[in-house]
C-alpha cells in the first residue's frame, strides 16, 4: 500500500487535536480518532491536508511561529 491511499497518522498534540476537532466539525465524513499516542484518520495524507487547509481558510486561522 503506497502512501497516497494509506490512512495518515500522526503524534498526538493538543494543537492537532483542536484542527482536527475543527475539521471534523467543517467537513463531513472525515473520521478522525485517537489511540491515545496518535491521530489515525480515514482520509489520506493529500485528502486530510486538502480538508484541513479549506478548515483554516474558511475560519480565517493563521499560524504565527516565532
Amino acid at each position: 500500500m503506497n502512501n497516497e491511499k494509506k490512512p495518515f497518522e500522526v503524534a498526538k498534540t493538543f494543537g492537532l487535536g483542536v484542527l482536527f476537532k475543527l475539521t471534523k466539525k467543517t467537513i463531513s465524513g472525515i473520521e478522525i480518532s485517537s489511540d491515545g499516542e496518535k491521530f489515525i484518520s480515514n482520509l489520506t495524507l493529500n485528502e486530510l491536508s486538502d480538508a484541513v487547509n479549506s478548515t483554516i481558510k474558511a475560519h480565517n486561522i493563521s499560524l504565527k511561529l516565532e
